[in-house]
């Protein structure tokens, strides 16, 4: 179970995540972009027509983060898709290897330029939860 806050900022578009596990947060943040990317392309079952394979070596969750939706929304870009459906077969405080599928998309809502380090603390608070900002780039 996650939530996904949307806050102000006055230039670009920041969310405060919070899930029950580190799985659920990258999920989160994953469902959150493509929200961005293309509102309710992911709403109907996914013909998956294009799918990878992200694996990824990083120094710590927050890093491993910012990673990962990057690299998500590089391969949005390289294949003009969205991708909808996400599974993890590892994920660690510093690894993941994960498989998407996605569609073509016929452009974008929102063009995000980036996914920034700014704010971004993965952690676990006070009540067991993990949680972080993120702060995309547009």
């Amino acid at each position: 179970m996650y939530t996904i806050d949307y806050l102000s900022h006055t230039a670009d578009i920041r969310l405060q995540l919070r899930a029950d596990s580190r799985e659920e947060l990258f999920r989160a943040g994953f469902e959150a972009m493509n929200q961005i990317i293309r509102p309710d392309a992911c709403r109907k079952p996914c013909p998956c027509l294009i799918n990878q394979t992200i694996e990824l070596n990083s120094v710590d969750n927050t890093t491993l983060l910012i990673d990962f939706l990057s690299d998500v929304l590089t391969l949005a870009h390289e294949h003009k898709a969205v991708f909808c459906e996400l599974n993890f077969q590892e994920i660690g405080a510093s690894h993941l290897r994960a498989s998407i599928g996605g569609r073509p998309a016929n452009g974008f809502e929102e063009d995000i330029k980036a996914v920034t380090y700014h704010e971004a603390n993965v952690h676990q608070n006070a009540e067991g939860q993990w949680e972080t900002f993120l702060i995309f780039d547009i």
